[in-house]
């Protein structure tokens, strides 16, 4: 399996190239202007060379002192960046040569006529004295240059590459890092800080909205829509806990329904679908809002009586369970059919002494069952 980057890694990655392109660029342009310009200063100056060469190689050159003019020539070529001088001897009709004498660029070798004006103001040309300097390179020039230029990248990219993580760490890695604890812990990320940015809060409300939708899935039943087994259980346990501080009892019915088996095989699931569907719908419209309509399983629905906080003069329970029958009672369309389903229905009290939903559920089922026994008992002559 290929490890996959962390986004600081990734990050580094692609921005290295890109400081490294802009360092090259900028080092070369640097690189550029420095070299012309010191070609400017470094023609300057070696045109200063050239003239004070000779100054002082005229005198000897017009006494015919060879040995004078060639000492001169001599200590010329151990300046800087000289490579050999020439200069003509009249006297001795030569030329004095000192230095390594190299093929190089016209730009490089510098050349000046000798005059000497005697003492009647006369003119007299010598020759003409050439020097070789060694040649000027974008490197040479530049070395240097290049060398603080690094310098101050490398400073410059530890900054950055410093700045940016702790920028990441707070911008992104904090808040990537509580958001992927809540999306481990399977909770919401409530309330999204106010100081994060558009997308990542865009991100987790859209993950807190897909969390409600998934556990209200998760909470409800499929096909009428009302709460399952899950969301009941915790539905009663707070309406036992209600009756516990209230110190009131509460109620819970189950209903199993009549003919549906019959219903369900004669007429196919649809239409114990819609029968289902029709009693979810009835049994809502016959509780009160602050009761709970669930659907256990198959057609077994469960309702919560919860206690009222106000007081109430009348059992709750007999009428809910009038309601319930009477609503059932009433014929359930389906395709141009008058469908008929009742329902047996089971009661259990809770006081907030009770906390067990199984026991409350399963005394419920046998009340159930035991008024349906009773109900479908054969009457004695």
């Amino acid at each position: 399996m290929i490890p996959r980057q962390t986004l600081y890694s990734k990050f580094l990655r692609r921005l290295l190239p890109l400081l490294a392109l802009a360092y090259t660029l900028a080092a070369l342009i640097t690189a550029v202007l420095h070299y012309q310009n010191e070609q400017t200063k470094l023609r300057e100056r070696r045109d200063q060379t050239l003239e004070t060469f000779a100054h002082v190689l005229v005198k000897p050159l017009w006494d015919c002192d060879s040995l004078t003019a060639a000492g001169i020539i001599q200590a010329a070529t151990l300046l800087p960046n000289v490579l050999w001088i020439r200069a003509p001897d009249q006297c001795g009709q030569k030329e004095i040569e000192a230095g390594t004498l190299l093929k190089t660029k016209q730009d490089d070798t510098l050349s000046m006529p000798m005059h000497y004006v005697d003492e009647y103001g006369r003119t007299h040309l010598l020759g003409t004295l050439s020097v070789g300097f060694r040649p000027l390179t974008l490197i040479s020039t530049s070395s240097t240059g290049l060398l603080a230029q690094l310098v101050i990248f490398l400073s410059t990219l530890a900054a950055v590459i410093a700045g940016a993580l702790w920028t990441f760490e707070r911008t992104f890695g904090r808040p990537l890092s509580q958001l992927r604890d809540a999306m481990h812990a399977h909770a919401p990320l409530e309330p999204v800080p106010a100081d994060w940015s558009a997308e990542l809060t865009e991100v987790t409300e859209t993950y807190n909205t897909q969390l409600k939708e998934l556990r209200d899935q998760a909470r409800h039943d499929v096909l009428t829509g009302l709460p399952n087994r899950l969301k009941l259980e915790e539905e009663l346990s707070r309406a036992i806990r209600q009756a516990k501080r209230l110190n009131r009892p509460g109620h819970v019915l189950l209903l199993d329904l009549d003919q549906f088996k019959t219903i369900n095989d004669t007429h196919g699931h649809a239409a114990g679908d819609a029968i289902l569907c029709a009693v979810a719908e009835r049994l809502v419209a016959s509780v009160r809002d602050i009761d709970t309509v669930a659907r256990l399983g198959g057609d077994e629905f469960v309702v919560v009586l919860a206690v009222n906080p106000g007081r109430e003069d009348i059992d709750p329970v007999a009428v809910i369970k009038d309601r319930i029958r009477q609503a059932l009672a009433q014929p359930v369309t389906w395709k141009g059919k008058q469908l008929h389903v009742g329902a047996s229905i089971g009661a259990a009290q809770f006081d907030g002494q009770r906390s067990s939903i199984d026991a409350l559920l399963a005394l419920a089922d046998a009340n159930m069952y035991r008024m349906k026994n009773m109900r479908d008992a054969p009457v004695l002559a």
